[in-house]
C-alpha cells in the first residue's frame, strides 16, 4: 500500500510540474506577441485582400492576420522576437501595395491585376 501511495504521489507531482511549465511557456509566448494595425489605402478589391493576406502570412513569426477591405487595414499579431512591423510592411510593399506611409514597390504594383490598381 505504501508503494502505491508513493507512486501516486510521484505521478501527481510530475503532472503538477508539467502543468506549471506549460502555463509558464504559454505566458512567455503571449508576452512576445504584439498586435498592430497597418493602413492599406491602396487596396481596391477582394483579390487585393487575398494578396495582402498572403504577403503578411509569408513573414516568419506572423501568428494571425485579419485584412478588412472596407476599413482598408490589416490587424496583425506576430511574435516580436521573430519579426517586426517594418518586416511586415516590407512584405506588403513588395507585393505591390502601400503599407502605412510606405509606398508600394513600383514594379510589383505594375504587375498587379487591373482591378487592384487605384483608379
Amino acid at each position: 500500500m505504501k508503494t502505491k501511495t508513493i507512486s501516486l504521489l510521484t505521478v501527481v507531482l510530475i503532472a503538477l510540474f508539467l502543468n506549471i511549465n506549460s502555463v509558464h511557456a504559454t505566458a512567455n509566448d503571449i508576452q512576445h506577441s504584439k498586435t498592430i494595425t497597418i493602413k492599406l489605402n491602396s487596396m481596391q478589391c477582394d483579390m487585393c485582400v487575398e494578396k495582402v493576406t498572403e504577403a503578411i502570412n509569408s513573414v516568419e513569426g506572423v501568428e494571425k492576420v485579419s485584412v478588412d477591405l472596407d476599413k482598408k487595414n490589416a490587424t496583425v499579431t506576430f511574435n516580436s522576437d521573430v519579426t517586426s512591423k517594418k518586416a511586415i510592411e516590407k512584405a506588403i510593399t513588395s507585393a505591390g501595395y502601400d503599407a502605412n506611409n510606405k509606398k508600394a514597390d513600383p514594379e510589383a504594383y505594375d504587375n498587379l491585376s487591373g482591378c487592384c490598381k487605384k483608379p
